[in-house]
């Protein structure tokens, strides 16, 4: 346990190591245990990679121009995945040197196998994220095809909208397979419901 003496010198040297003050210092040492930030949870962009992040990420949001705040976490996914998928073909070619006896060390063979690691854990986010915005941005699309305006306001996001309108084409089939046949109007089964 320690001392009241010890408590209040901690404390009284607490005030003296102040850290970074300047908003450069404060960013350098944000930066401290950042290796190759490949396993980073957000994007890590070196200082001479602003530019081209910057049009990457441009160009991605113009192709696939996300709507609403699940197409947006599904793009920021896919962009964090697809980001590192380019930064690992640079770290490969950094890595090797240029001669066979390269591969041959023991170090840079295990640097190599970590990067396939991580390659691969990149390319499977990189596939679910296009996988998922490609769903939702389907099921977007169908239901500004689909569903009637008043319907639409009514149904959750998450409403897998191919589904729904399979299972309202089948209810439609059934009611005009279950109505009585008319004489006076046999045109009226295949027209759609009758009038009231």
């Amino acid at each position: 346990m320690s001392s009241l003496a010890q408590i209040e010198a901690n404390r009284s040297n607490a005030l003296l190591s102040t850290g970074p003050v300047t908003a450069e210092g404060k960013a350098r040492v944000s930066q401290n245990a950042v290796r190759h930030g490949l396993t980073a949870r957000h994007a890590v962009v070196r200082d001479d990679e602003h530019e081209e992040f910057a049009a990457f990420r441009d160009d991605l949001h113009e192709q696939i121009a996300p709507q609403g705040a699940l197409e947006t976490v599904a793009f920021e996914e896919l962009l964090h995945a697809a980001w590192n998928l380019r930064r690992f073909r640079r770290l490969e070619a950094e890595a090797w040197t240029g001669a066979i006896e390269e591969f041959k060390k023991p170090e840079t063979a295990a640097l190599l196998d970590r990067l396939a690691r991580y390659q691969a854990r990149a390319q499977r986010a990189y596939s679910r994220a296009l996988a998922e915005l490609r769903l939702l941005q389907t099921d977007r699309t169908l239901k500004d095809m689909r569903v009637e305006e008043e319907m639409a306001a009514d149904l959750p996001i998450l409403t897998d909208i191919a589904k729904m309108t399979k299972q309202t084409q089948w209810r439609e089939i059934a009611y005009r397979v279950n109505t009585p046949f008319d004489p006076t109007n046999p045109l009226e089964r295949f027209a759609g419901r009758p009038a009231s």
